[in-house]
């Protein structure tokens, strides 16, 4: 039996304890707020209007979930690794490669406050929460993650919310996701599953000892989840809906 058709089977029984869910592009659809982000500021800074899309949501994307946690004094020490692989800013001098960048990070965070949660979030976490128990652990902040779920009335389906104030290392250190596992004094991995839309959800959770589910409806490519083969990899968390409720 394959490592999918153990994990479906699981999910299916109720065989799983856990299940840590990453927050941004996996609940939240932060999609369109990034592309919305990245537009404004490159079509006025950067002479380039043919940029690849696609390609500059993933780099990016990538970026901010690594910076998001961070104060702005990090970023900026830590900057000439952080910017220098987006693609659409390789001609630029450094000086207005962190320029640009920083808008774009300050325009996401501004409208990412009005994000909304992908429409299955709900049905699917009152499903799942009858047979397991539910974490959050992201990058974000842990404040902001709850502001957004108390929007939605979503709080009260999570054992544990765990931001990058209270993880002790970042993803894909598997030691990122120690704090869920606190909450039990026998510590299984393989009942707990991890879900995101990234490729350092699904290495964390690997590494972890853990089951991996990635969800490509959000930042990264299915292409390149697929290349860190997560036991399960799905379009979106319909899907894993339906897949739960064909038992």
């Amino acid at each position: 039996m394959t490592r999918e058709t153990q994990l479906i089977q699981r999910l299916q029984d109720g065989s799983l304890r856990a299940i840590i869910f990453d927050f941004d592009g996996t609940l939240l659809d932060i999609r369109q707020t990034l592309e919305k982000s990245i537009e404004e500021v490159l079509e006025k800074e950067v002479q380039q209007a043919d940029f690849d899309m696609d390609n500059t949501i993933q780099e990016i994307g990538a970026l901010l979930e690594t910076i998001q946690g961070y104060p702005l004094p990090k970023i900026l020490l830590e900057s000439y690794n952080i910017f220098k692989y987006i693609t659409a800013l390789k001609n630029l001098t450094y000086f207005k490669k962190l320029r640009i960048a920083i808008k774009i990070f300050s325009k996401y965070l501004e409208y990412s406050k009005e994000a909304v949660f992908f429409p299955s979030v709900k049905p699917l976490l009152k499903k799942l929460k009858k047979k397991y128990d539910l974490f959050i652990l992201s990058h974000n902040k842990t404040e902001t993650i709850i502001e957004h779920l108390e929007k939605e009335n979503l709080s009260e389906f999570f054992k544990g919310i765990y931001g990058s104030d209270k993880i002790p290392v970042q993803k894909p250190d598997p030691l990122a996701l120690q704090p869920p596992l606190e909450n039990y004094e026998k510590r299984n991995r393989e009942e707990f599953l991890m879900i995101g839309d990234m490729p350092s959800d699904i290495i964390a959770g690997r590494e972890a000892g853990m089951w991996t589910l990635g969800v490509a409806s959000g930042v990264s490519k299915k292409g390149i989840l697929k290349e860190n083969q997560p036991d399960l990899l799905i379009n979106s968390l319909n899907e894993l809906l339906q897949l739960i409720e064909k038992n």
